[in-house]
């Protein structure tokens, strides 16, 4: 097995989709608070769709009751301890909201980390069992990417981090994509039990990001209809997104 082919396959792959994300939420110029309300509101609802229809279920069918409930709470807890761990003191060119969005933006990477190690072993299983289902899946989870890339992307751009930083960091969330390829196509699937233990740890953390952090700061940018609206697409496009893999 060439475990640099498939690490540098699933880093691009991994990678690519947030990357792109990440790009578009670089072009949108000056965003007015009524735009960023809209943009998050549209993550939260891509994430609450993509814990609901695609990693929750995934994971119980997989794991069971108890490793999902576990994955849950490790899931949250490891949130809270990111949190603490988010080094504020090289982050004091951050003030006020800036600082609340370069946070939002790190442990929504967290998440998508999370996220991204089960969809590399996907792609390196898929891969060894079949080269044409491996590039399907691999199209596939980049395009699900994308908007993925943008929720972690906005609040950079938001923060004040500048284009080459915020390209940077959401290249790098395909890592775990490349890692998860590796183990993939090594053992042909790793252990079923961590993999549903990691659904459900990525679906709670995107589920505290999405309510107690994009949603609230939504409602708070702008207050009118358009942010329910928002949601609602977000949601719609994550459905889509989640049957389509």
């Amino acid at each position: 097995m060439d475990i640099i082919y498939y690490f540098i396959v699933g880093f691009i792959i991994g990678g690519i989709g947030t990357c792109i994300g990440g790009i578009i939420s670089v072009l949108i110029k000056k965003p007015s608070d009524k735009t960023v309300s809209g943009l998050l509101s549209f993550a939260a609802g891509i994430m609450l769709a993509i814990i609901a229809f695609d990693l929750m279920p995934e994971a119980y069918e997989i794991g069971g009751f108890f490793i999902v409930t576990l994955g849950l709470v490790i899931g949250l807890i490891a949130v809270f301890f990111a949190e603490e761990m988010i080094p504020a003191n090289k982050l004091t060119k951050y003030k006020g909201k800036k600082l609340n969005y370069i946070k939002m933006s790190f442990i929504i990477i967290i998440s998508l980390s999370l996220h991204n190690f089960p969809e590399g072993v996907a792609i390196g299983s898929s891969s060894v069992y079949s080269e044409n289902l491996g590039i399907k899946i691999g199209i596939l989870i980049a395009a699900h990417n994308i908007p993925e890339g943008m929720s972690a992307g906005v609040p950079l751009v938001m923060a004040g981090a500048s284009p080459l930083s915020v390209i940077l960091l959401t290249l790098l969330t395909g890592l775990p994509t490349a890692f998860g390829a590796v183990f993939g196509a090594a053992l042909g699937g790793i252990s079923e039990y961590f993999i549903a233990f990691c659904l459900s740890a990525a679906a709670s953390s995107m589920l505290y990001v999405s309510a107690n952090q994009l949603l609230p700061e939504a409602n708070i940018l702008h207050k009118g209809k358009s942010s329910a609206v928002s949601l609602l697409i977000g949601f719609i496009c994550g459905c889509y997104l989640s049957y389509a893999i």
